[in-house]
């Protein structure tokens, strides 16, 4: 298991300058605790600018936030160059010697379109093998002046105490049989220095191989492989799992799962309705030529595109076969197809995957505009030279027969393929017949903001929202970026029949929730847990508006470290604010956290805290209420879910 959490200490007296701590650590290769303080009392001498400081449970330094109205000095014109030149002259701040220092190479270099910001990922490397949640994200203004920096829990990390023995196919083989696919025989597609790609007939996608090191425990660190594969199991669920192997034995010493899956409440048992008409409405496959140059549709003049590929998935092998459905469009170039809601939803195939392949571009062209570009880390084909990793377009398995009454969305690192799966559902309200989640807009937009968050906090890192409230956060981003972009706080009425809560236990305009219920673990799944982050988010839109909220809540993501807290995210909320609008929502955002306990007094050790949790409806000195702070109490609210029926509002 890897070792998560950001146990908080705040250093409040300190201010950055940093410039003359440089030299500590030329002379002491691992400085200490203290030496990291002397750095900040430097800083604090030199140009009197407030900072904080957060230290997480591993001892490295989690976080520096500059106060808003400063930024530490920097006229390079290169962004990398400026944040190398911080992360060199400051190491003692992060605990670095000045060899440690120079062992970080540029990994992201991403520029927010509408505020300007820089967000450069600086990668620690041992043995030039990247390490693993070892990064260090520093972020500058558009005159390359850094505001802050924000650090993965492992960029401080011992010398390996193992031997690199085992070669990629090795790896790769034990990684299989650590999953119990004992019948892997591997073709090499690829190899170089930090990457060897195979395929094999018993998987889904194509099988990563890089090298990498791990730190299993303090002062245990080992090379490892980090394997990506992906597998239909024996209940023909897919699989897709990023292993850690170790290169001396092939022992499996971490795995994470790199799908997130759609689940909810659904109601069986109660009458409901069914659209009555086909609701649809004909809309450009154009796409928006800013985020969308080649358009949505190839020259196939299929649902095959720059941003995504969809067909059906009949059989559940994550293949487009001489089975399955992949329409072409018209004579008119129009994919208009029939479709009835009078009738069972699998039987309009073609209408299906329109509809998600329109639903998944618009998505891709909504957060394109929003900053989730290029060298954020988005998914294409092409990347046009404009950064980033490509040959990464989303794949729509439509109707797909690996489950029911679900869907979800596999998220690998930047330049592999990320693969939405959508089933039927067979569940909804007084329906005897089954809808289809490709027709939701809930459904497609949710799923795929789990790509969006999953590529945009920590940098870029892999594998950062596991734990309660991160991963809380990772389903409450996904709600809440579905619910602003269709104005509605309802997720997955279609398929439920149900448009007063959907598959939540409320809707987000009306959540009783606040972090208190985090704490008793009255919250204690993370996507419970994501109902509370989902409407807090709610609650600023209502404050900034859709606009204003949505640009922040993106930009923000960019500033969330590795395995945050929502506290975590709530800073990063606040920063993106001051970088966007110089602070000017200060105490309307204050005013919605606190309003759901996150308040300036609350703390959490780590993503990990419930009873630890200290909640606070408090705001800053310098902020007065906006607005009603309510005070919440969700174990003494019955929901009451009326029997309504679905609207059907999708793209076509």
């Amino acid at each position: 298991m890897i070792r998560r959490g950001n146990g908080i200490r705040w250093a409040l007296a300190c201010s950055l300058s940093l410039a003359a701590c440089a030299a500590a650590g030329d002379d002491q290769p691992d400085p200490t605790v203290s030496d990291r303080d002397l750095a900040l009392e430097q800083l604090r001498l030199e140009l009197g600018v407030q900072v904080t400081m957060q230290v997480g449970e591993t001892g490295v330094t989690r976080r520096l936030a500059l106060a808003s109205r400063f930024a530490a000095p920097g006229n390079d014109l290169d962004p990398a160059a400026a944040a190398r030149r911080f992360l060199t002259e400051h190491h003692d701040a992060f605990r670095l010697g000045a060899s440690d220092a120079a062992s970080f190479a540029v990994t992201r270099v991403d520029r927010d379109p509408t505020s300007d910001v820089r967000h450069v990922t600086l990668q620690r490397l041992v043995d030039g093998d990247p390490v693993f949640q070892g990064a260090i994200s520093v972020h500058l203004t558009r005159r390359n002046q850094v505001f802050g920096a924000s650090g993965d829990d492992f960029y401080r990390i011992s010398p390996p105490t193992n031997r690199k023995i085992l070669t990629p196919a090795d790896a790769a083989l034990a990684a299989a049989r650590a999953f119990g696919l004992d019948d892997v025989s591997l073709s090499v597609v690829s190899s170089e220095r930090q990457r060897t790609v195979f395929t094999s007939p018993r998987l889904l996608d194509t099988m990563h191989v890089t090298p990498k090191v791990f730190q299993v425990a303090p002062d245990d660190s080992r090379f490892v492989h980090q394997v990506t594969l992906g597998w239909s199991d024996q209940d023909r669920q897919t699989q897709y799992r990023l292993a850690l192997v170790d290169a001396a034995t092939g022992e499996l010493l971490h795995s994470h799962s790199l799908v997130d899956t759609f689940t909810g409440r659904v109601f069986t048992a109660s009458p409901g309705a069914i659209p009555a008409t086909d609701g649809r409405a004909l809309v450009s496959f154009d796409g928006n030529p800013a985020a969308s140059p080649q358009g949505w549709v190839g020259s196939t003049r299929k649902t095959i595109g720059n941003n995504a590929v969809a067909a059906t998935d009949l059989n559940a092998d994550n293949r487009v076969g001489t089975n399955e459905t992949q329409p072409a469009a018209d004579a008119s170039d129009s994919f208009d197809f029939p479709f009835s809601s009078a009738q069972d939803a699998a039987t309009f195939k073609e209408a299906a995957i329109a509809n998600a392949f329109y639903l998944v571009n618009d998505w891709h062209d909504r957060t394109y505009l929003l900053g989730f570009t290029e060298s954020a880390g988005n998914f294409q084909t092409s990347n046009f030279g404009n950064g980033g990793a490509q040959n990464d377009e989303v794949q729509i398995d439509a109707q797909d027969a690996a489950g029911l009454d679900n869907a979800n969305f596999a998220t690998p690192p930047d330049g592999q393929r990320p693969r939405i799966q959508v089933f039927l559902f067979d569940t909804a309200q007084g329906s005897t017949l089954r809808q289809d989640g490709d027709f939701d807009p809930t459904v497609i937009y949710h799923e795929m903001s789990h790509g969006l968050s999953n590529r945009l906090v920590g940098g870029g890192t892999t594998g950062c929202l596991d734990n309660l409230q991160s991963g809380g956060m990772g389903e409450g981003w996904s709600d809440f970026m579905t619910a602003s972009f269709l104005g509605d706080p309802v997720i997955g009425a279609y398929v439920t029949g149900n448009p007063t809560v959907g598959v939540r236990q409320a809707s987000m305009a009306s959540s009783p929730f606040s972090y208190g219920d985090v704490q008793s673990r009255f919250l204690a799944d993370v996507h419970d847990a994501g109902e509370l982050w989902a409407a807090t988010l709610w609650d600023i839109r209502n404050a900034l508006g859709q606009a204003t909220s949505e640009q922040l809540i993106v930009a923000a993501m960019k500033l969330t470290p590795c395995n945050p807290s929502m506290l975590d995210g709530r800073d990063a909320i606040i920063q993106a604010d001051a970088n966007l609008t110089g602070g000017s929502n200060l105490c309307k955002l204050w005013t919605a956290f606190a309003g759901r306990g996150m308040g300036s007094g609350a703390s959490s050790p780590s993503d990990r805290a419930t009873t630890s949790i200290l909640t606070s409806t408090a705001l800053p000195s310098d902020c007065t209420p906006i607005g009603k702070i309510p005070n919440l109490h969700p174990k003494d609210v019955t929901i009451r879910v009326p029997v309504l029926g679905p609207t059907l509002t999708p793209g076509k």
